[in-house]
């Protein structure tokens, strides 16, 4: 018996709904198994009885926000809390007293008055902490176009 034979057409497209549906089933899958993940090695630690325990340093942010009105100054965060400068005093000498293991990270709008700056810091320095940082942005390289 002789069979007709014809030639298919060639498909130009390929067919990609079952591809998507693998990749978004892995990306559920990452998004739910990474949060559970502990990253480093699984280590049982010796125990002794001469260990001593290292205190950790507590770092404060302060965001200095440039005025955005006439009437208004520049605003004072303290870890993301709207503050005034004695409330930062305050709260700063109390957390030193506590423990005087910290640290403060000024992040200030690059607007923002410097005295208000420099106000910020004597107020940090007024708390009793001497570990200060400042947070600023890397210089990107411009392409010179001469």
């Amino acid at each position: 018996m002789k069979r007709h034979h014809r030639d298919l057409p060639v498909l130009s497209s390929i067919n990609l709904t079952s591809l998507l549906d693998v990749t978004f089933m892995l990306l559920i899958a990452f998004m739910v198994i990474a949060p559970l993940l502990k990253y480093g090695l699984r280590l049982e630690l010796p125990e002794v009885k001469t260990a001593k325990r290292i205190e950790q340093k507590t770092t404060f942010t302060i965001t200095i926000q440039k005025q955005l009105d006439e009437e208004e100054s520049e605003r004072i965060y303290l870890n993301d809390k709207r503050v005034t400068l004695d409330e930062l005093t305050e709260e700063l000498h109390a957390n030193y007293e506590r423990a005087r293991n910290i640290d403060v990270v000024i992040e200030a709008d690059k607007n923002a008055s410097y005295g208000r700056f420099a106000q910020v810091i004597a107020a940090v320095q007024d708390a009793g902490v001497e570990n200060i940082g400042i947070v600023t942005q890397p210089v990107t390289k411009r392409s010179s176009s001469r």
